[in-house]
């Protein structure tokens, strides 16, 4: 009877094991496919950016068309060596090509950008560090500056925290599991690209892995 129970628990064992396996080997290829999804679609985005930077003619964000997905612009982390394309709205089958704009304007100071844990959107936030920079820019091609504040966990459904404060800009993602949201605030720091200049993102571009040769 113990040599029955025995191989019983080496096969649940076994199981678990090739289970856990089975996890961490589709969220890695899920990972890879989101990072190629999104590499493609910032190719898009760059290739409609102006060569010089232009005054927005009105109070939206303006909105490029790229393979049928929305984009506002790009947000860029250089500590994290990432550049991503803002998808316009957030859905869970948008998140799964691009980070997307949960709420509020760059221009307004209240920009909230959401984005899946995978490695190539958001699933290093949790290893950036007060005083980081966060560069978002728009497809007039202006750059706006921000410093990493403060970084805190709140919980999957505490929406009405997520929103409160005056924060300048909010990146967010989902902890593994799902259970609680890393939140990254930033402050505005006034720096801006000028008009009439070479958009900055455009050699940042050129320099991020996210831009594939």
């Amino acid at each position: 009877m113990k040599k029955i129970s025995g191989f019983i628990y080496i096969i649940l064992g076994a199981a678990m094991i090739m289970l856990a396996a089975y996890i961490v080997r589709n969220n890695f290829n899920e990972s890879a496919a989101a990072g190629k999804a999104s590499d493609e679609l910032l190719t898009g985005v760059i290739a409609q950016i102006p060569g010089t930077v232009l005054e927005p003619d009105h109070g939206d964000m303006p909105v490029v068309d790229v393979d049928g997905k929305s984009f506002i612009g790009t947000v860029g982390i250089p500590s994290l060596n990432l550049l991503l394309p803002i998808q316009n709205e957030w859905s869970n089958e948008n998140a799964k090509y691009a980070v997307c704009r949960y709420l509020g304007s760059v221009y307004e100071n209240n920009l909230i950008i959401a984005g899946h844990n995978y490695v190539e959107h958001f699933g290093n936030l949790k290893n950036l560090s007060t005083g980081d920079d966060v560069v978002v820019t728009d497809m007039n091609g202006k750059s706006f500056y921000f410093k990493v504040s403060n970084i805190e966990t709140l919980g999957a459904y505490d929406v009405d925290e997520m929103e409160a404060g005056e924060w300048d800009l909010t990146l967010f993602t989902c902890t593994v599991g799902g259970q609680n949201r890393v939140t990254v605030r930033c402050e505005a720091t006034g720096e801006i690209t000028e008009t009439g200049t070479t958009p900055d993102v455009l050699d940042a571009a050129e320099k991020s892995k996210h831009i594939r040769k």
